[in-house]
């Protein structure tokens, strides 16, 4: 991750989507799409969508709402990140 740390985007999503460490943290090691389970006789259970959701909280769009000047939104209440 360090070496395209000034890179583009893609070639950072490609070296964690390649790293098997990441594989083995969001538990999609054997995870089939529904159509080859379906294919090859298995039960149709429907893909582990962690890896999807990762990247898209942590590496794109980030774990807090943002208002539209890139100022974090806070709850009116509670003061607490959005």
């Amino acid at each position: 991750f360090v070496r395209n740390a000034f890179g583009n985007f893609k070639d950072i999503l490609k070296q964690i989507a390649y790293n098997p460490a990441m594989a083995q943290w969001l538990s999609f090691v054997d995870n089939k799409s529904l159509q080859y389970d379906l294919d090859n006789g298995g039960p149709g259970a429907y893909p582990d969508e962690n890896f999807a959701r990762e990247v898209m909280q942590l590496f794109s769009i980030g774990i807090y709402q943002l208002s539209s000047n890139g100022a974090i939104e806070l709850d009116s209440q509670t003061g607490a990140p959005l």
